[in-house]
């Protein structure tokens, strides 16, 4: 299991190295190659101490040096999510916050441990008896507390993120950050394993320390396995949102029963007559201050009209169309000879994911399924 952590070092420094290098990169890329490094320093110190602690205690600074560097891992896997969603996004003051708890365990492990004689640490660390200290447990439950908590802040992030961008975009398979939503999931699956493993070790006492650490570390190293492959896999090293958009707050779709003016009748009107005869939503790329350009109001009056009087979203109202374009198309003679992919082309989808997803949450049906049932 040892080896494991060997992987997970390897791993983080060379996914760091090609983050570093990588083209175009970003302040965000720059952020991931920091919690890289910090994982591959926490991943090294724990596997010395791991090596120190079957040697004899040669080195004994190395004892529980490991520990604060973990309080990091949380908070710059946040702040990497928070720089992907926030356009224009700027460091402040207060994101030295998150330093926090780095300093609070390093300062309570200082005291306690790390400026104790070296004798007495190895005595403390060979017998476990700091297991039995309530320092122990703080540290376990802040740790616990951190990686979880920034990871489901994180995830919450994405989520809202999600939903604001769809009142903007008819597309976003490319900057729904689904892929990190995937591994934020992972990382909180790997992280509340290791934490459950310490807090519930803290209290029954079943396996060693120096089990308990492998094991913990070992988890941790599969996780920025999985983060490796995925980010490798899918071609352009974890690219996030390069697109650029002024994004405040979501606009919830809500019904608005006030009556509808004549004025904004007409525009409703003239709105879905072009959308019938013009077919903007044939565009791929068509997004809502296109459309707002084409039909000569502002983009917040044309959302606010969708939103409350259609009660869509931007990216519902243009998948509408489409989907009745691709149910029009499937009935057309003309067009048996061609795929149901390429068919979603031409409605205007530019992924099959996305195409797929849409159409059986519109219909409840897959698209196979209808085109079969209409042939």
């Amino acid at each position: 299991m040892e080896t494991t952590l060997i992987y997970g070092i390897f791993m983080s420094l060379m996914l760091s190295a090609l983050l570093l290098t990588k083209k175009g990169r970003n302040d965000a890329d720059n952020l991931l190659s920091v919690y890289l490094l910090i994982s591959a320093l926490s991943l090294a110190l724990a596997y010395l101490e791991i090596l120190n602690r079957e040697s004899g205690y040669n080195y004994p600074f190395l004892i529980n040096s490991s520990v604060p560097f973990i309080l990091l891992l949380g908070p710059t896997l946040w702040l990497y999510v928070k720089r992907l969603i926030t356009p224009n996004f700027r460091y402040k003051r207060v994101h030295l916050l998150l330093l926090t708890p780095f300093l609070f365990a390093f300062i309570l492990l200082f005291v306690n441990s790390y400026s104790a004689d070296d004798t007495v640490k190895i005595a403390s660390d060979r017998s476990e008896s700091f297991h039995e200290k309530p320092l122990f447990l703080i540290i376990a439950s802040m740790i616990a507390l951190s990686n979880i908590g920034y990871i489901g802040w994180g995830l919450s992030l994405i989520s809202a993120h999600r939903k604001r961008i769809k009142s903007y975009f008819s597309q976003t398979e490319k900057i729904d950050l689904r892929w990190l939503k995937f591994l934020l999931i992972w990382a909180l699956i790997c992280y509340s394993v290791i934490s459950l493993l310490y807090l519930f070790d803290s209290f029954v006492d079943i396996f060693s320390y120096n089990s308990l650490q492998t094991i913990g570390y070992a988890i941790a190293s599969v996780f920025v396995i999985i983060l490796g492959f995925f980010g490798l896999r899918q071609g352009d090293l974890f690219s996030g949102t390069n697109r650029d958009y002024i994004i405040n707050k979501p606009l919830e779709v809500t019904e608005n029963r006030e009556p509808i003016a004549k004025q904004e009748e007409e525009f409703i009107n003239r709105l879905l007559s072009y959308m019938k005869d013009s077919k903007p939503y044939l565009n791929p790329e068509i997004t809502l201050g296109v459309l707002s350009s084409q039909m000569k109001v502002s983009s917040e009056y044309l959302s606010r009209v969708i939103n409350t009087r259609l009660n869509m979203n931007f990216f519902d109202f243009i998948a509408h169309y489409r989907v009745e374009e691709f149910k029009h198309m499937c009935k057309d003679l003309s067009k048996r000879n061609y795929t149901i992919i390429s068919l979603a082309y031409d409605c205007g989808f530019n992924s099959k994911a996305a195409f797929n997803r849409v159409f059986k949450k519109t219909t409840g049906v897959t698209p196979s399924e209808y085109y079969l049932k209409v042939k």
